[in-house]
């Protein structure tokens, strides 16, 4: 009877052992938005311009093609510039537009920068310079 009793114990021990290993907590879900704000697809000059959020990251992607310029800087005459906001400055930048999540971010941006398109990445920038929200920036020829 004794050994019984201790199996079940034994037992018992386990089954709360392997669900207890079963549970991996709460995993938050993934968010990808992005909004194209400037498609100037099918001009001479080209000029592509979006805003994105990435699983808590900002990012401001702008693509200039077919001026002169373009052409001396690369090959083929495509220009990338990309602005990445880490995950706390992401933050700030919720704070300021007052919004609490990404999709609500973007659809902020884009009503405050929709009529200055063609150059919102200059106002959307110049915006978080002002508020002191840091980012970095890259360019690709």
């Amino acid at each position: 009877m004794i050994y019984f009793i201790f199996f079940v114990t034994l037992y018992k021990k386990r089954i709360l052992y392997m669900s207890h290993k079963k549970y991996y907590g709460y995993k938050k879900p993934e968010e990808h938005y992005s909004i194209i704000l400037n498609d100037d697809v099918g001009k001479s000059i080209e000029t592509m311009l979006s805003i994105a959020y990435d699983n808590g990251k900002f990012s401001i992607v702008k693509v200039n093609w077919g001026t002169e310029e373009d052409y001396e800087r690369s090959h083929n005459g495509e220009v990338e510039m990309n602005w990445c906001f880490d995950e706390e400055n992401t933050k700030k930048l919720m704070l300021r537009t007052g919004t609490h999540n990404g999709k609500d971010m973007l659809r902020a941006l884009y009503e405050r920068f929709k009529e200055k398109a063609d150059m919102a990445d200059f106002y959307i920038t110049k915006f978080c310079d002002e508020k002191e929200i840091k980012y970095t920036y890259n360019v690709f020829y």
